[in-house]
């Protein structure tokens, strides 16, 4: 994956109060990585673990991780797993995201490079982007 992180250091985080949106922010600006979701389904970052020696960090790689399918989740219909790695010079950053459907459709985290942002049919992804910093694992 050729990300715009990459080669960039990271020196903050930030999350989106209703978890739909990333805010990285880098020694040459801020980037967002939004949370996109196919028609009738929702996407939301349920975890982020942070780089264990901290930041600022160099960002290293971008990768996309296969996730274990943990099952279904109380009052949703069919849950998809998704993760992400940002490998630093100061350890990983991984980003567990999902999304719930009624098994037809998906959802993926769109980047500023991406040809477009979705936000679904009827704009159930479009975050308020109200950020708040992320400096340890949530």
């Amino acid at each position: 994956m050729n990300n715009v992180l990459i080669g960039k250091v990271l020196t903050g985080l930030k999350l989106a109060d209703d978890k739909e949106a990333l805010l990285f922010v880098t020694d040459q600006g801020s980037y967002k990585a939004r949370c996109d979701a196919d028609c009738c389904s929702y996407t939301w970052v349920e975890h982020i673990t942070m780089p264990y020696k901290g930041l600022p960090a160099l960002v290293l790689n971008v990768e996309d991780l296969d996730m274990p399918d943990l099952g279904d989740i109380k009052g949703c219909d069919y849950v998809q797993y998704y993760g992400l790695k940002i490998e630093t010079d100061k350890g990983d950053i991984i980003i567990d995201y999902r999304n719930d459907s009624n098994g037809y459709y998906g959802g993926n985290l769109s980047w500023p490079d991406d040809s477009y942002f979705y936000g679904g049919v009827y704009g159930q992804n479009v975050s308020k982007e109200d950020w708040k910093d992320i400096i340890e694992d949530i």
